[in-house]
């Protein structure tokens, strides 16, 4: 089940009496027990029978004890953990997870990894599983334009494009940042576009890390260099970092271009990681201005400065270092 699922089931009422939420990704796992703990039970139910607990503040016993306990004027009792990996014998819990209170609902949420086998084999017969992987960079556009959609916003794919780039694989951030677009818009509207993304996620700059990529697919050298200084005006607001890490996403797509078995519209959007037939086509005349040597020689440039950017073996200014990568990536 998605974790959308899993919230549907809980609105009509179908509740088990154990969740394991666990996994890499915690967008989603704080989605699910963040309706748990607004929804299953009312506000004047919940002081006496919803326990919201972090692992590191409590212990397997502890945690026992509060689901077996008994509802009071309600019709069950809502335990969360939180933080769970944290939990003192967390895999202790799995005796009372075999055989769970039917009047209470137990909530592990294990964010950054799997729960403990026992934990698992123990839920299997008693409870629902859900494991929380992260979206793949691929499919990170098109769950933002989707994700949009839950906030009654209309986000084409370049503006999803804009924002998965720019913030990356942070699912909360992306999500957040969909917030503050609702709030920014006029009530009756909801159409996103690329440049009020770019206006309020902050890359509105004289220049922004999209007219870099821009100019380097084109192999604009006045314009990388144009665009370069102003980055250095700017270090803090483009930090080294971020840059490598967007032009290495960049470079790596270009690359995985040349190097695709076939170039249909579904291998074109795998690659590029967009819906968009204008940034497709725009991005594979791009990789076609370059041949593979120079594409891989340039991802392993920017690895290295990406190394250089964190202070390893250089003793040289974030600015300096930005523009010898420029010239070297030109050269």
């Amino acid at each position: 089940m998605t974790h959308k699922d899993i919230i549907s089931k809980l609105k009509r009422g179908e509740l088990s009496p154990v969740y394991i939420l666990h996994g890499q990704e915690p967008f989603f796992i704080d989605q699910i027990s963040g309706y748990m703990e607004n929804n299953l039970l009312s506000a004047d139910e919940q002081d006496m029978n919803q326990s919201v607990v972090y692992g590191k503040d409590s212990d397997a016993f502890q945690v026992d004890t509060m689901a077996r306990a008994f509802p009071f004027g309600a019709d069950r009792r809502v335990v969360i953990v939180k933080e769970a990996k944290d939990l003192s014998n967390l895999e202790k819990l799995a005796s009372y997870i075999a055989n769970p209170s039917p009047s209470t609902v137990l909530v592990i949420c294990h964010k950054y990894g799997k729960a403990p086998a026992k934990l698992l084999d123990a839920a299997k017969k008693t409870g629902v599983i859900f494991l929380s992987e992260p979206v793949k960079d691929y499919k990170l556009a098109a769950w933002a334009k989707e994700q949009a959609s839950e906030h009654r916003l209309q986000l084409n794919s370049e503006a999803a494009t804009i924002l998965a780039e720019y913030i990356g694989n942070d699912l909360s951030r992306i999500n957040n940042e969909l917030v503050k677009l609702r709030l920014h818009l006029p009530e009756n509207s909801s159409e996103v576009t690329p440049d009020i993304v770019k206006e309020n996620i902050g890359v509105t700059k004289e220049y922004n890390i999209f007219e870099l990529q821009d100019a380097f697919g084109e192999r604009n050298e006045a314009k990388v260099y144009k665009i370069a200084l102003n980055f250095c005006k700017n270090i803090n607001l483009n930090p080294n970092i971020k840059t490598i890490s967007i032009l290495t996403s960049f470079f790596m797509k270009l690359l995985a271009y040349h190097y695709a078995p076939a170039r249909d519209s579904e291998t074109l959007k795998s690659i590029f990681g967009t819906a968009s037939d204008y940034v497709i086509k725009k991005n594979a005349q791009y990789a076609m201005r370059y041949s593979v040597n120079e594409l891989r020689n340039i991802v392993s440039l920017l690895r290295e400065y990406d190394v250089k950017a964190k202070g390893v073996d250089t003793a040289a200014s974030q600015e300096d270092l930005l523009k010898e990568m420029m010239y070297r990536i030109l050269h």
